[in-house]
């Protein structure tokens, strides 16, 4: 990008965006906080957008070839863009990638979607030619035998100890051929190519080898000033280009400065390690240095927290800074600030593993109790949105147990209470009600009635109840979403409304459930968090099914889809969950059937996320296959879903196995599945489903005293689902042909074929 729109790594923020134009946004791949507050996922979304916009109209002015070396080393962002490249430049782009096999075992899908070329090591007969034709002449036999023998197929092994020749004058050009000199008697060739860079470098005049050493800590591309500024005396850079070590680059990414990358990384790495600690700190912190000179700014922060955090290494600041204790601690507060910033811009990025990674190394040198809180408390955020749950926790606590202010521990607190309820699949084993309610009680004893701290802590409350059973959670919701609204922060609106509709949903007030939900719709565009933008869509499904808007239903649900498959994996599972747990509720099995596909590979690609959804929705397929008559896929779904299954969240399980056993004919586990209500009636996501699953149960064993006191609610509510449904287990254990026949045009009505097949199915079969 730098060189396509002719950017320097020198030039001001203002320069960058003036270039960037309508691409702003790509200002986060040059280290610009231009996200403008915006939440991570969304961020992530749009910065790939931007790539793949910018990628297509540079290959509409001219083929492109994109080279990405150690391609196994990227994260899965980047691989992610790439393939989103592949698939959605149109323009003449080829990328092109250098990787070990392991890539491959990461995506198998790229060696079917692109050409590999497997690199293997050179054949004898190979090296050998190499060797000639590099020498264009012979090694004496038993020189050329040991040469081969140690680079073992490696040509970069072969072309050092070539070159470690001709530096030490022992191979000569002659006559456009080379000569070789009688070796002298301690000669040998090293067994490593590490060990002939290290001879190599050895060899150096010291002025040379020192400049050669600052440019490794600088890192594999460098620039001859801060070179001049690092190194005593005066090093001369055209003896590492005439001993190939380094190469002088066309161009360069800083105004006026010559720019020169090392040859090879291995290079680099010798180099660098040939270093003592406490030169090489003391090199970290000159370098910094002249950094800073070109202006503190975000452009620069990642190196900055790279160099300065070197600088001050626990291991090495001792040995590095003995005597000059002022000086080590300034450059360690600058490191920390640096790391914390670098930290927060990783973020921003979506790049979670990067920031996590930083907070930890800033936590490494902060010895100030506030300042350690907040760090945790940031890489507790950055551990919740990779919902990775048990350093999450003990961020969290760690950050608690530091935090003198009420007012951070209270926003500690709701968060922490928060992103449990909301956040809850994440959990291999589910907290205890009373530990999140602890949470909760203890964020509203320290945080102001009217602060952000409160309303997400009533909002974690209502999560909390409604989704263990404890209550509904409406009391809890009705206090938030006033709160909200005088706070005006559309993203803490956003989630007090959703909380509402679901607490009004499981009270079955389904016209205000509506009424909410259309509310929240029209305030989506203000909301920055994509979580809260796709839940929006997701409840939206969940709402329109319930009153019996099935085809508006599924429009939000293809909504959500759209709005998660370009997330996390966890997102995409949750994407294909929802439309398979509409067409649950709405009995369109073979609408279940044909998610199979996805839903096998979304969960594959989900099982590092703890989510009870990739165990519910294989259940769903397997309740699919067995009734498309493949017992035997079935069965290979549930054992799936038994693999993935999460301890703590067996009521949520308990509907499908529920629906699988009725589908199959097992009335024994239907009974023991149906004596337990926890799981049936539980006030979660599934509570619709689950309360249908529940009267076709009750129906099908016999219970109808059961029947008449759990149906007749769904009388009262005309036009919802839940009304046929409740008329059809009224009208099948009273025997009551009007009311059968009512549930029957209702269900036709709705466009719910299964259901209306079903009730015929039981009325033939009574």
């Amino acid at each position: 990008m730098r060189e396509h729109l002719g950017l320097l790594e020198s030039d001001h923020a203002e320069v960058v965006l003036e270039r960037l134009g309508e691409r702003r946004l790509l200002g986060l791949a040059l280290g610009l906080d231009v996200a403008e507050g915006a939440h991570p996922l969304l961020v992530r979304d749009r910065f790939q957008d931007a790539w793949t916009e910018f990628f297509a109209d540079a290959s509409a002015e001219r083929p492109l070839v994109v080279l990405i070396e150690d391609l196994h080393w990227a994260d899965d962002q980047l691989l992610d863009l790439l393939e989103r490249l592949a698939e959605d430049v149109k323009g003449p782009l080829l990328l092109l990638a250098t990787a070990r096999q392991e890539l491959l075992d990461a995506r198998p899908g790229w060696s079917r979607a692109g050409e590999v070329i497997e690199l293997h090591a050179l054949s004898a007969e190979d090296s050998l030619r190499l060797l000639d034709e590099l020498l264009v002449g012979e090694l004496p036999g038993g020189l050329r035998d040991l040469v081969l023998e140690r680079a073992e197929g490696n040509p970069f092994f072969v072309e050092e100890v070539l070159e470690t020749l001709i530096d030490r004058g022992l191979l000569e050009r002659e006559n456009g051929g080379w000569t070789l000199a009688e070796l002298p008697s301690d000669f040998e060739v090293p067994d490593s190519v590490q060990a002939v860079l290290s001879a190599r470098i050895d060899l150096l005049e010291p002025t040379e080898k020192e400049a050669l050493q600052a440019a490794a800590v600088i890192g594999r591309v460098f620039w001859a000033g801060p070179i001049y500024e690092l190194v005593q005396g005066e090093p001369d850079l055209r003896v590492l280009e005439e001993r190939d070590l380094v190469r002088r680059r066309s161009g360069s990414s800083m105004a006026g400065e010559r720019e020169f990358a090392i040859k090879h990384g291995l290079t680099r790495e010798v180099a660098y390690s040939s270093l003592p600690k406490a030169r090489r700190a003391r090199l970290h912190a000159a370098f910094a240095g002249w950094l800073e000179r070109l202006g503190e700014r975000d452009e620069l922060a990642s190196l900055l927290a790279h160099h300065l955090a070197e600088a001050v290494r626990s291991e090495d600041a001792d040995l590095a800074w003995v005597g000059d204790e002022a000086e080590l601690e300034r450059l360690r507060v600058k490191a920390v600030a640096w790391l914390t910033r670098a930290g927060d811009l990783a973020t921003t990025r979506y790049e979670l593993d990067d920031a996590i990674e930083l907070f930890r190394r800033a936590l490494e040198l902060e010895g100030r109790r506030p300042e350690q809180a907040r760090l945790w408390h940031r890489l507790g955020r950055a551990h919740a949105l990779k919902y990775d749950a048990v350093p999450f926790f003990d961020a969290m606590e760690n950050a608690i147990e530091l935090c003198d202010d009420d007012a951070l521990r209270a926003d500690l607190y709701a968060d922490l209470a928060l992103d449990t309820a909301g956040r809850g699949g994440m959990f291999p084993v589910l907290p205890k009600v009373e530990v999140v309610d602890a949470w909760v009680d203890r964020a509203l004893e320290l945080a102001d009635p009217e602060s952000p701290a409160a309303a997400k802590a009533l909002i974690a409350r209502a999560h909390w109840y409604r989704s263990t059973g404890v209550s509904t959670g409406l009391a809890e919701a009705e206090a938030a979403f006033p709160l909200a609204e005088r706070l005006g922060d559309p993203d803490l609106l956003s989630a007090a409304d959703v909380d509402r509709v679901f607490s009004l949903v499981v009270e079955r007030r389904y016209g205000d459930a509506l009424a909410g939900i259309e509310r929240a719709k029209r305030r989506v565009g203000q909301v920055k968090d994509p979580d809260l933008v796709a839940d929006v869509a997701a409840v939206s499904a969940f709402v329109e099914v319930a009153v019996g808007r099935i085809a508006e239903g599924r429009a939000s649900a293809a909504l959500h889809e759209d709005l998660t498959s370009r997330l996390t994996p966890h997102h995409r599972v949750h994407g294909v969950a929802i439309s398979a747990e509409l067409e649950e509720t709405t009995g369109n099995w073979p609408g279940v059937g044909r998610l199979e596909g996805l839903a096998r590979e979304r969960v594959a690609a989900n099982l590092a996320t703890p989510c009870i959804r990739n165990a519910r929705t294989l259940l769903l397929c397997a309740i699919a296959a067995e009734h498309d008559g493949d017992r035997e896929r079935s069965a290979s779904l549930e054992e799936l879903a038994r693999e993935v299954e999460l301890e703590g969240f067996e009521g949520t399980l308990r509907g499908p196995r529920t629906r699988l056993a009725l589908v199959r004919g097992e009335l024994d586990l239907v009974e023991r599945l149906v004596a337990d209500r926890g799981g049936l009636s539980a006030s979660t996501w599934f509570r619709l489903s689950n309360l249908i699953v529940r009267l076709d149960a009750l129906v099908t064993l016999g219970r109808g005293d059961d029947v008449e006191r759990e149906a007749a609610p769904a009388l009262e509510l005309p036009g919802s689902l839940l009304e046929p449904v409740g008329l059809r287990a009224l009208g099948l254990v009273r025997e009551d042909a009007q009311l059968i026949g009512q549930a029957l045009r209702r269900f036709e009505a709705l466009g719910l074929d299964w259901y209306a097949e079903e009730t015929r199915r039981l009325v033939a079969q009574a």
